[in-house]
Parts: C-alpha cells; structure tokens; sequence
C-alpha cells in the first residue's frame, strides 16, 4: 500500500448527534432538510443516480442559526447568549496571575462579521481590553479570520475562565476596545544575540565511481578498504573487509559500505571523529571533527580493489569567528519600527508588535552572508512586559555562501543569559525559533469553541464526537519525550518525503493535529506545536533579501528550487555542503502549521505557509509551471493536492495587509482558471470527472483524486466562487462512483481502489472511458455488483489510514461544500466500513465528518 498505510488502529468513531438544547424549530427545520438529502439513499452497495452536470450550480449548505452553532457543547463549554464567539482561557501557573495578555486567530462563518464592525469582550470580571489585528477576508467581504488581543485579571492558578466575544457598539462602561496605537516604551534591557560561527573541515569520501543508476567497477568480496584520520599527532584508522550485501558498483552496495564506515566511526566513543550520512547521499560519506573548533585534518584511504575511491576536502578549516547583534542595535530597530509602524503584527491598546531583522556582525563589522536574527517583538503594558520570538534563519536566496552552517548561540537580556545553545549543525535554508519573555512570562492556553471555528469553513470538520481515549493521549505524550525533537531533527515525521506507506503526517491534517483538534487536550497540543517547529529545518524556505519574503515569481520567474534549471538570470549560488537529513518533496507533504497559525496567530507559522507554498511553486522548471504563473499541475495528483492546500491555506491565512497577499492569492486564481480550463466538457480528459498523473494519462489512484477532492471542496466552502467548477467536475468521479452501482453497473466495493485504468486504446490513441459500466470491466472484467460483495482489501476497510478512510473524508468535505448527493452517500459508506470507526479512536488524522448542525 503506498502512501496513506496499512495499519489498523483501535477505537471507534460515531456521526454527529443533535444537540438536545438545540432550538425547536432551527432542529425540525434542519432535520427536515436532512431527511430531504436523504431521499434517494443507496440501498445495499449503491445506487444509479448519476451525478449532475459539472456545469450545474451546485446547492450551497443549509445555515444554521449562530445560537445552535454556539449552544453545542463539544469543546466542553458554552458560549453567553448573543455572543459571536466565545474562548476558554487556563491558567498554567502555579501561582494567581494579575495580568495576563493573550493574543490567539480566531475563524468566523461567512457573513457573521463585517470589516471593521466593532467587537468587545467580556468575561466573569466584567469588560476586558480587546483589539482586532491580522483580518483576512473572503471575496464575500466577510472577515474569514481575524487575530484577537485581550487582557484577563486575576486569573486564578487553574482557573478556567470564559472570554465571551461579541459584535458591534459595546454596552455603557464596557472597556474600550476600539484598536488605536498606545504610548509603548522601549525596553532599558535589549537583547543581545551572539554566535560563535565554525568553519570545521568537511571532507568528504567517495566510494566507487557509479553513474546515475549505472554500477561503476564493482567491490569484491574480500577486498579491504582501510580510512586513515589525522589530526595533529594522533591518527585514528577503520578498515572494511567487502561482504556480500556490499559487493557491486551499484548505489545499493556502495551506500551500504559508506554506512559501514559510518557506523564505525560513530561507535568509537572517544574519537576525535564524526561521520555525516544524511538525506540521498547513498556512497559518500562525510567526514569533520566531533570538536568544530579543533582544526585541520588528513583523510587519506587505502586498498586493494579496483574499484577507484577518492576523498574531497569541500569545506578547509578555518577560525572560529564571533557574530553580534548587540543590545543596542536591537533597541535600536524596536524604536524605528514603533515610531515608523516598521513590520508591524498586533497594533493596539493591548499589544504591539513587530518584526525585527538583526544582522549579525563580526569585529569588522561585515555582517554574516547567512546567519541572521529575526526578532518578533511584542511589546504588553506598555512596554513593561514583552515577548521576543527569536527566529534564527540560514535561508536568504541569493546572498553568497549558502550551505550548512555549524555555531554556538548565547542570547541575553540585559546581563540575563536566556539561551545557551551548544554548537550544532544549522541546515542550509532552514530555520528555528525559540520564545523568550522578558518580564513575567503569560502563562495561560486558549481553547476554541470547536463547533463554532470548523463550522466556519476555516478549518475542514473533524468528527467532534469521537471519545479519545486517555491512553492515546498519554502515549502521545510519551512518544513525543522519546523522539528526536533537537535542532534540525524529524520528531514523527518521516525525513525522507517519499517513504511509502501511512504517515502521521499525511492526510487533511497531520495525526497530532487531528487530535488536537478533537480533544484540544494540552499533550496533542504541544505535539502539534513541536512539529509545526521541527519543519522549519526542512531546507525548503529561500528568502529574499530585496523583499525580506519568500522567494516570489513576479521578482525571479526562472527560478528552479527542486527539479530542472533555473534560467541564468534566476540562477541560486551553488552550495559545497547542502547535505542533510531531510529530502522534501511535495507529493508527500503535510500540512503542518496552517492550524497552528489560525490558532495562536503567530508570526512564525504564517512565514512558514508562505515558505512552503513558495518552495512547492518555485520547485519546477520554468517551463512545467507557466514561468511565472506557479501552475502546480505538473505533479502528479497527490502532489498537486497537497500543493493546492498550501497555496490555499497561505491565501486564506494571510491578512488582507500583508505584503504578500495579493502575490498568493494570484498564484491560487492561476492554478483554479487552469483546472477550469483544463477539466471540462470537450477537453481532452475523463468525461468522468478523473484527474490523471501528468505523466501517466490512463491510469489514476481514485485515492489521489480524493485527496484533490478535499482540497477543492475546503476552497469551496471557505468562499472561493473560482474554486467550484473544478470541484463539481472531480465530484462526478469523487463522489460518482459510489453511486453507479443500480444503474451502471460500477461496484461499491471496488470503489476505493488502489489504482483503475481510465483510458482505452482506439486506433493506436489512448481515449478516455467515457462511461461507467466499461470503466469497471475494464479494470474487474467479469465481475457483478451485488450487496454481499466484500469490500476490496486492498482499500483496507478497517484502516484508519487506507483508501477507504480517505474516500470517507473527502465524501465528507464535499458533502460540506455542498454537493447534494455526498452527505447520503457517505452514510452509506460509514455503513460498509464500520471498522474504521474503531480505528479513528487511536488515528483520527482521516475524520473528516459532515458539518454537525
């Protein structure tokens, strides 16, 4: 099984259930609504309803009032009456909290805030200090997402607390909350960051001499490889004798030998040695000293084989050499930035911040072609308590010297030293970040009114009703202490991007997310947060230097980050040491901080959606992707799915404000006026609504299309009028074939199947199948549709993370964005697969469910 998994988790998933304090009449009418989505539900394995024309409108979702939405229970508490929202704010500290600041994004439903209506707060105190910042909004003119700043009182060790948000003129003696600037000062104690920058020797050493996938002359078995390592007086020898599974010329057999070597090196506990094998280095080997600071080496290597090896110094040694941004200098840039509203994030009466960039500078003053310290500011009560988020980033595009780079870091506040970070190796285009507080730090989490944020389209609709068991969320836990979760490092996720099979990572949502999401439990959400940091060394973000963003089109559309050339004018600066664990690539990419972003507003993950969509438009030829355009089509349809989500989710995350806005926003129109373009009546594609691998035109993972499915059908119900051409063309084969069973003769029990041809030969040409019946005997030549046909295996039915799982999902979302057959159609597909519901309980990463009102 490649790509969504094999395994079988335990538990057990149930639908929606209406609410018993819901209205009367609100609930007759929606049931009403229900049972008229119903009529027509497939009995047995389906039936024959054909789906409607991609042309035809398609109906929008029955609204349901604001009060049931907020009447609903599910995050464990409920909204005041005539409230827009409500949070839950606990306090983590062990002792009463006189001021806490809290900054968090909050989602609305279309149509239920207007720009610049007025919003107040309240909680069990009375009236409490409230400002708006951040607003993004959907082409309807409703606000989609907004970032809310309060201040609570007394928040008592453990309490839980209610901050009720509502709209428009706030009542008599309610505090202010109109967002205005507010006298801020500046810090006495800036903040100073010093790195001690490394140049360790770097070699490296080549075993064989293959072409591509073409051997090169073979090891034997038998013969002896011996490494030499000096440096100064001592020096420190490993040898191989060849072995079996190392015998040959092909990359195999040469990557096993250079991990033999590697291993070895490793193992040797007071070596003065460390061996770098990391990412597709497959028979190289790199060699540098466990010290950065110790100096010069020789690698030298012997034997007696004719297969050629060699060793390369990629990197001489050099002194170690210290880079500052002082106290000063970053008092320095707080000031012009509040006095010249420089970068700004949060402007108000509750907080202010900004965006910082340091350069670090050696005793000459030059400043680090790389290495640099972007501080995100924010200045509370005025200045007397303040959050810095230090982001420190290797990731400028197209300034020299680009590659790994390996150094000590030590940040103070005042005489403080608040973080003492050992010598470590920072990938090349990465970057990581770390919060440190000067003053009392705000001890509290924000929980959302789960109903109410997936209700607003925002977020897909996770299955509220799922009972998590306590033990999934403690060995989540514990799973997390165990990882690897240091600088650079993987935690749960897969390194390697293209490794088959399930993933947590790998779905609408990665599985901590997901179960963050259902839960909003403190141990799924330092999960989720740990990966939403841990992605930042994926060596995928390139920033430009002229902008300070993210690599964009419209300033280099020649260039190429991932696949082909970039054109000369494009060109990036070569690397001589871009070796490292992780090998991206889009097919296989997660969505790892859009939640965090909506959730806590953080400046950090909103520069991380723009990184990654950025990286997935910039990776392709030139040519492939229409210049300049960024068309994601030229991947195949898991990765143009996960690709579009990216685009999507930065479009929508972004504020209306921001720089870069209007840029994503265009790319996202490119990519749906190509899919309308594309995939239409006449053109030359599936007349069945399938979307096929670029490079494979006759066969398609029905599973993959499901995963573009979801991805439309989220566009769709968040407001994007330009996204539902395309989403009513792939519902036609999406949602289709489950119900072509009756009338055409297309089984139920195959429909989540692994791979299906979609094209015959006529003529010497591939042509489309352009009807049901033969598209199934043409892929189950024989077979009869009949209720008591088993479900294919290979779909894996029981699986929380197999196709089957993943049609639920995207039968879900497009039951959301409105398709009038999907809801009854994924009932009865939750009825043939009842044992992904015991599995959802441990993995929910694929519970996708209807809207619950």
């Amino acid at each position: 099984m490649a790509q969504t998994g094999k395994q079988s988790m335990r538990g057990q998933a149930r639908l929606p259930r209406a609410r018993a304090r819901m209205v009367v009449g609100v609930k007759a009418a929606f049931m009403g609504a229900l049972l008229g989505a119903l009529t027509g539900v497939l009995t047995g394995c389906g039936g024959g309803k054909s789906p409607e024309p991609a042309s035809q409108p398609r109906e929008a979702p029955q609204r349901v009032p604001l009060a049931v939405i907020l009447a609903d229970d599910a995050s464990g508490f409920t909204c005041a009456e005539g409230a827009l929202v409500c949070v839950q704010v606990e306090s983590t500290a062990a002792t009463a909290q006189a001021r806490v600041p809290i900054t968090f994004g909050q989602p609305f439903r279309s149509g239920d805030l207007a720009p610049g209506t007025p919003l107040y707060a309240r909680d069990s105190t009375g009236g409490v200090p409230l400002q708006v910042d951040g607003v993004s909004t959907r082409e309807d003119g409703s606000v989609r997402l907004a970032l809310l700043s309060a201040e609570l009182t007394n928040l008592q060790r453990g309490e839980k607390r209610l901050l009720q948000v509502f709209a428009g003129t706030p009542p008599a003696g309610t505090t202010a909350t109109t967002a205005q600037a507010n006298a801020y000062t500046v810090p006495t104690d800036g903040l100073a960051v010093q790195a001690t920058v490394y140049k360790p020797q770097l070699s490296q050493v080549v075993f064989g001499n293959r072409n591509g996938h073409t051997p090169g002359t073979p090891f034997l078995e038998g013969e002896v490889i011996t490494l030499n390592l000096t440096l100064g007086e001592v020096t420190e020898t490993y040898a191989l004798t060849v072995s079996g599974n190392q015998v040959g010329g092909a990359f195999t057999s040469l990557t096993q030998i250079a991990w033999a070597f590697h291993n070895q090196i490793n193992a040797r506990s007071n070596g003065l040695f460390k061996a770098i094998k990391e990412g597709e280095s497959y028979e190289t080997l790199g060699i540098t000293t466990r010290d950065p600071g110790r100096g010069a080496f020789t690698a030298t290597l012997q034997t007696d084989s004719a297969a050629p090896t060699r060793v390369d110094v990629l990197k001489p040694f050099a002194a170690p050499q210290l880079y500052q941004a002082t106290a000063a200098e970053q008092r320095a840039a707080l000031q012009a930035a509040l006095s010249q509203n420089l970068k700004p994030h949060l402007v108000g009466p509750v907080a202010r911040e900004h965006t910082l960039v340091l350069p670090l500078r050696n005793a000459q003053g030059q400043a680090h072609p790389q290495l640099t310290a972007r501080v995100h500011t924010r200045l509370l009560q005025g200045g007397a308590r303040v959050r810095h988020d230090l982001v420190m980033e290797n990731a400028w595009a197209y300034n020299p010297e680009p590659g790994n780079l390996v150094y000590s870091l030590q940040v103070r506040l005042g005489h403080q030293l608040v973080l003492d970070q050992p010598a470590f190796t920072h990938y090349h285009h990465a970057r990581w970040h770390r919060v440190l507080w000067q003053g009392a730090e705000a001890q509290a989490v924000v929980r959302h009114h789960m109903p109410y944020t997936m209700a607003s389209g925002v977020i897909w609709q996770y299955n509220l009703d799922l009972k998590i068991s306590e033990r999934t969320l403690a060995e989540e836990a514990t799973r997390l202490a165990a990882a690897n979760t240091g600088l650079m490092q993987p935690g749960f996720l897969a390194a390697y991007f293209p490794t088959t099979g399930g993933r947590w990572e790998i779905g609408p949502y990665p599985r901590w997310t997901a179960l963050y999401l259902i839960t909003q439990d403190a141990r799924a959400r330092a999960s989720m947060l740990t990966h939403a940091d841990l992605v930042g060394g994926v060596p995928i973000h390139y920033r430009d230097a002229v902008t300070d963003q993210p690599l964009d089109l419209d300033r280099h559309p020649g260039v190429t980050v991932l696949i082909g050339s970039s054109a000369p004018a494009d060109a990036l600066p070569a690397m001589s040491d871009g070796n490292t664990l992780w090998s991206p690539d889009i097919a296989h990419q997660g969505s790892f901080t859009f939640v965090p972003y909506v959730l806590t507003g953080d400046v950090y993950h909103l520069d991380e959606l723009m990184f990654w969509a950025a990286w997935n438009m910039n990776g392709y030829n030139p040519g492939y992707r229409g210049q300049g355009l960024g068309l994601l089509h030229p991947e195949q349809v898991r990765g143009q799915a996960w690709a579009l989500r990216a685009l999507g989710e930065t479009a929508r995350a972004l504020p209306d404000a921001h720089p870069m806005k209007a840029y994503f926003e265009k790319r996202l129109a490119n990519n749906l006026a190509w899919y309308n373009d594309t995939y239409k009546p006449g053109g030359q594609v599936s007349p069945l609504g399938a979307l096929v691998n670029p490079y494979q035109s006759d066969t398609i993972g029905p599973w993959q299309n499901d995963f573009f499915g979801l991805v439309v059908a989220q566009l769709v119900q968040d407001g994007y009028s330009q996204a539902r051409p395309i989403f009513n063309w792939v519902s036609q084969f999406n949602v289709g074939r489950f119900m072509q069973e009756k009338d055409a003769g297309y089984c139920v029990a195959k429909a989540p199947a692994y791979y299906v041809t979609i094209a015959k030969t006529v003529d010497g040409k591939k042509v489309p199948i352009d009807n049901w019946r033969e598209l199934f005997q043409t892929n189950w030549p024989g077979v009869v549709c009949d209720p008591s046909l088993p479900l294919d295996p290979s779909s894996y039915p029981g699986s929380s993370l197999g196709y089957a799982a993943n049609a639920r999902a995207m039968l879900a979302a497009a039951a959301n964005a409105g398709h009038p057959d999907a809801l009854a159609v994924y009932r009865m597909w939750v009825g043939r697969t009842p044992g992904i519901d015991a599995a959802f309980l441990n993995d929910p990463t694929w519970a996708v469910a209807p809207l619950r009102h």
